[in-house]
């Protein structure tokens, strides 16, 4: 980028921190910690994760209005300080009830995180005049954390036959420690009422009202959700297709990293071709996720996993950041938590429904059936995309 050097000093601070968070090595790890170290099948993880996208349905609202009323700063504070108590709960023991508290407090801790977060960035930049430059904001912290993220890959490959996947889980503890400090001190509150009677209804009412009043808003919601919530399997289906394939455990690293560099990639040749053209552009979004998924199935072979992680997971799980710009457009800054956090709502209904559904055909019909019953699902998106030109 041309102009990397020309950023408000808050947008860099905001950039640093999504690339420190980025480093853990919770993701690498995931399949590990659960089915070897926590004994769990395929469907008792998705049942865990459903446990936990469910909570977050719940909590959406109530920590939204959290946000718009006491601050978004507070809100994600708070939730980054949550997500260190679910690590520590998490790895005390192999224990199906400590996991359940885990997930509930990781679970309240998104929620705190989850709108309020994108918002206080809106509102930053807002403040700082570059607001009209969200979207390259938006995917500059994207690719920053994924950034991250590659280097906990790479680090995973000589670390795993020396740290214990308990340990490694633990490690997310420093990057969200940091992140705390640094948001805390260095990035002033963009809002917050202290001292005035919260009216919750009341803020809850206005953002159900944006939502039902805009067309686009309603359809972008649906979408992003929905793709969203299709793709997120990549990220649990292929280690099992690993598994599968027997592919020796630190090499896992090296798949990640392709997943991750895939994300870097597809999101900044995305975003310029959205700018171009949006229609299309979400045409050829859906059916990249389409072919990735069904690539896998038919393949069965590390070719088509490649393809699985560049296509689905390089383009799907990027489909907010892709579309950020005109969801927050439609939105005022009074209500953005609020309302972003009711279109965190819907995706995570999606999951905690898909979940449980997702492992169940993994442990009984295999990873490759199931990957191919995602990628029809994909197609559905068609449907749900917007019919006219958004502002």
């Amino acid at each position: 980028m041309k102009n990397i050097f020309k950023w408000p000093k808050e947008i860099y601070i905001f950039w640093l921190v999504e690339f420190i968070l980025g480093i853990e090595l919770i993701g690498a790890v995931l399949l590990v910690f659960f089915k070897d170290w926590g004994g769990l099948s395929q469907t008792h993880t998705q049942m865990l994760q459903s446990w936990f996208t469910l909570w977050i349905f719940f909590l959406e609202i109530p920590t939204g209005v959290f946000g718009d009323i006491y601050g978004k700063k507070n809100s994600v504070l708070l939730g980054v300080l949550l997500q260190i108590v679910g690590i520590l709960v998490y790895t005390i023991m192999p224990n199906i009830w400590l996991f359940l508290l885990a997930e509930f407090i990781f679970a309240l801790g998104v929620a705190f995180i989850s709108g309020a977060k994108e918002a206080w960035i809106y509102d930053t930049a807002k403040r700082v005049k570059v607001e009209d430059r969200f979207r390259e904001i938006s995917v500059m912290g994207s690719n920053l954390h994924m950034a991250g993220m590659i280097v906990a890959s790479l680090l995973y490959i000589p670390l795993s036959n020396i740290v214990s996947v308990q340990n490694m889980f633990r490690l997310g503890i420093v990057s969200n420690a940091i992140a705390l400090i640094l948001l805390g001190i260095l990035i002033k509150p963009t809002d917050g009422k202290n001292g005035l009677k919260p009216d919750y209804i009341g803020t809850i009412k206005k953002g159900v009202s944006i939502i039902k009043n805009s067309i686009n808003l309603k359809r972008l919601a649906l979408l992003t959700s929905f793709l969203s919530a299709i793709s997120y399997f990549v990220i649990w289906l292929y280690q099992e297709v690993l598994r599968v394939l027997q592919t020796d455990t630190p090499q896992w690293g090296l798949y990640r990293t392709v997943l991750l560099i895939a994300q870097i990639v597809m999101i900044r040749i995305l975003s310029k071709y959205l700018k171009k053209s949006f229609n299309k552009g979400l045409i050829t979004v859906i059916i990249l996720i389409f072919v990735g998924f069904m690539a896998v199935s038919i393949l069965q072979n590390s070719i088509g996993l490649i393809v699985l992680l560049i296509l689905s997971g390089g383009v799907g799980l990027q489909v907010n950041a892709l579309l950020s710009k005109e969801i927050n457009e439609e939105i005022s800054s009074e209500q953005r938590a609020t309302v972003l956090s009711f279109i965190g709502m819907i995706k995570r209904l999606m999951l905690t429904v898909f979940n449980p559904i997702v492992g169940y055909i993994v442990d009984m019909k295999g990873v490759y059936f199931a990957l191919a019953l995602l990628g029809l699902l994909s197609l559905l998106g068609m449907f749900l995309k917007p019919k006219f030109k958004l502002k």
